[in-house]
């Protein structure tokens, strides 16, 4: 989940690839050693958001002079940082005043107004939810906090299957109610995360500033979460890598991404250790426990990076059979990466659809 443009990337200290440690997916570089237009320049925008990195790369019209450079890039950065950070205050569990922290303090039946962005990304995760049969569920923040991938922090021990029983009654996305632009919860305690969505809508919001500013040319990534638009500096489709699962190392396909987004979930990266087993931090939504199947990695390609964002963890809680006829049937552009017999055995399932984005 990481990217750059391609000659501040060959200067980089981190070499020809730059991989962030929560992320799964990273850009090629594209051509590097073509030579950039006289007419354009190239803008890299970068810094730590919502828990992560973010790094957005934009192709720009040289100008004429060097004060009208430094006043647009700045008008630029500006638009990057009040685009996430909006999402950041509206969506962000580990803020106290968040719009989300604000509704998971409230009662039952208990409506609160929400502003246009957390309803957006309420109605577009009820709609997957519904088409995932819960297997996108944004209603799981009490059990993500239980097993240590939440505001809480890391635990010591498993939760029991007796406080997880608990939990199911405060999960479950359909005791959510939305009415107008108001939501509400049908039993107390009921606890929201966006943590599979926030990201990539906050990709696509920053992707729709930079747009309402003239910038066709640009790449978007919030912790891994990537959204492309146009060419890179040589003119080119903007290509992206998905990798391997981290015993093999190294790129495994190479997606050339124009006007669109793409999103991977995986779990090999960001897991937590209990007395020396591994848990992956997708939970499923059933059992309320981290997924045990041989899924390692989906990526799935989409208008939208928050479509793409939600799907691809819908995907993963399903398990690879349920996950690749959900693909088929939804005709999804999706990547999956399948454990064998032994670690160093995978196997990859490629959509015909997302099969057109190969290089």
């Amino acid at each position: 989940m990481s990217f750059s443009l391609s000659k501040l990337y060959k200067n980089s200290e981190h070499g020809s690839l730059f991989l962030y440690a929560c992320g799964v997916v990273l850009l090629l570089l594209s051509s590097g050693c073509q030579p950039q237009s006289a007419s354009k320049q190239q803008l890299l925008i970068s810094g730590p958001m919502m828990g992560t990195e973010y790094r957005v790369s934009l192709v720009l019209d040289s100008q004429s002079s060097r004060s009208q450079s430094l006043e647009r890039q700045k008008k630029l950065e500006t638009a990057v940082l009040d685009a996430m950070n909006s999402v950041n205050q509206s969506m962000s569990n580990y803020i106290e005043d968040s719009e989300i922290s604000q509704f998971n303090r409230l009662g039952a039946h208990k409506f609160q107004a929400l502003s246009p962005d957390f309803l957006e990304v309420m109605l577009e995760s009820q709609q997957i939810s519904t088409i995932s049969d819960g297997a996108f569920d944004v209603t799981l923040g009490n059990a993500i906090d239980a097993w240590g991938f939440g505001p809480d922090g890391k635990i010591t021990r498993r939760p029991s299957n007796d406080e997880l029983a608990e939990l199911k009654h405060t999960s479950g996305y359909q005791k959510l109610v939305l009415k107008n632009s108001s939501i509400a919860k049908s039993v107390d305690g009921l606890e929201l995360s966006l943590s599979a969505i926030a990201k990539g809508y906050a990709v696509d919001k920053v992707a729709k500033a930079l747009t309402e500013l003239g910038v066709n040319d640009f790449l978007v990534n919030i912790g891994g979460e990537l959204r492309a638009s146009g060419s890179n500096i040589d003119g080119n489709v903007w290509r992206v890598g998905v990798e391997k699962p981290h015993l093999l190392g190294g790129i495994q396909e190479i997606v050339e991404l124009k006007n669109a987004a793409i999103a991977t979930s995986g779990d090999y990266r960001n897991f937590l250790l209990i007395d020396g087993e591994q848990f992956s931090h997708t939970i499923d939504p059933q059992s309320l426990k981290p997924v045990l199947h041989k899924l390692a990695l989906v990526s799935v390609i989409s208008a939208r990076a928050s479509t793409a964002d939600a799907m691809a963890t819908a995907m993963m809680a399903m398990g690879e059979g349920a996950a690749w006829q959900f693909a088929q049937d939804r005709n999804l552009a999706a990547y999956m990466i399948i454990r064998g017999d032994n670690e160093a055995d995978y196997q990859f399932r490629v959509t015909e659809k997302f099969r057109a984005y190969l290089q």
